[in-house]
């Protein structure tokens, strides 16, 4: 534990002396339309006081902050009331913002997948950043509520020589052998892909291809795979001519890994779920039918269970099932956390959603 004390522990919250008056700038250049002068400013904006020379050195140190932020503040010279030359600032919005853009379903997908595949630790915390801020030009279901279940983190041990091994093989056909975790707790099996490429889906990334073993698609989650290294041999099945996010979308829904449900939505909560749902909902004695999918098997069973009662699934079956025993699973901790006696425990099992292992 040593080094480690202080962790988990309480500390105090502060705001950095100077940044209230930065954001005030901000706040304030961005509203207005009119580059405004030093004497405005330390007029109008909270934190701005002292002489005009004072002000005017703030200024300077805040627009140097500023630009190491991103934000480009702009100084042009003008001529006051009295005929006098004064200093007047601006923020450049061209060179300090990104257009207005949208992404599409399949490129978000891309960019969450990168936002999430793991790094050098000095990297990865700027590219969490970075997807965060692209979040509101995703697609428009990307803005609707905060997901009740939180995803399970994607990590990978790809190492660079990994990478250029894939890299390689796609590009000149060769094939792949690998070491493959059905499940992080699962002890590796070896495989033998020839490998059609690389894609994302649900901000997860695929590998898909023929499996040389079990002589069929098979599709692989990139982030369990590990030990890369090339197969002399040639393909025994060409690459099917399709874009490979649909192979990958063909391949998980062949294991299963992405499945379809009817669902029962009893009011006007769930919205989560509501947002993956296709086709025009059918009306019911309760509330409303309708589509969900495809979507991950993983995601779907947990997210129906937080959502109970207000959106109950109904078919099929197996899914019903899962939801049903995983339910019961957190009733008995309940029950015991609460000290009353607990029924039948449930066993909700460690799922297997890779989407790579029937």
């Amino acid at each position: 534990m040593s080094g480690r004390s202080g962790r988990n522990r309480p500390v105090p919250v502060y705001w950095e002396e100077g940044a209230s008056r930065i954001l005030n700038l901000l706040v304030t250049l961005l509203d207005s339309r009119t580059p405004r002068s030093t004497g405005w400013i330390r007029e109008k904006v909270g934190g701005y006081e002292g002489t005009a020379d004072t002000v005017r050195k703030q200024l300077e140190r805040d627009r140097l902050i500023l630009r190491q932020l991103g934000v480009q503040v702009t100084v042009e010279s003008a001529t006051d009331d009295e005929g006098l030359t004064e200093k007047r600032y601006s923020v450049d919005r061209e060179t300090s913002f990104l257009p207005e853009f949208r992404f599409t379903p399949g490129q978000w997908a891309a960019v969450s997948a990168a936002g999430r595949w793991a790094m050098e630790p000095e990297l990865a915390a700027l590219v969490r950043a970075a997807v965060t801020k692209l979040t509101p030009a995703g697609p428009v279901s990307v803005g609707g509520p905060a997901p009740v279940v939180g995803a399970l983190p994607d990590t990978t041990d790809l190492t660079d020589d990994d990478i250029r091994t894939l890299t390689r093989s796609l590009d000149q056909g060769h094939l792949l052998r690998f070491n493959y975790w059905p499940s992080p707790t699962a002890e590796p099996r070896e495989r033998t892909l020839e490998p059609w490429g690389v894609a994302a889906v649900d901000g997860r990334l695929f590998l898909t291809g023929h499996d040389v073993d079990r002589g069929a698609q098979r599709t692989f989650r990139l982030s369990r795979i590990a030990d890369l290294e090339p197969v002399p041999a040639t393909r025994s099945v060409p690459v099917p001519d399709r874009p490979v996010r649909e192979l990958v979308i063909e391949g998980l829904e062949a294991a299963s890994s992405l499945v379809t449900a009817t669902v029962l939505f009893r009011n006007g909560r769930a919205q989560e779920l509501r947002a993956r749902a296709v086709g025009d909902p059918v009306l019911h004695r309760e509330g409303e039918v309708l589509t969900v999918g495809p979507v991950d098997r993983l995601w779907l069973v947990r997210t129906a269970a937080a959502y109970a009662p207000d959106a109950v699934v109904l078919g099929p079956d197996d899914i019903v099932g899962e939801i049903v025993t995983l339910l019961r699973h957190a009733r008995d901790i309940l029950s015991r956390s609460a000290g009353t006696v607990p029924g039948t425990p449930g066993d909700a099992g460690d799922a297997d959603d890779t989407g790579g292992q029937p």
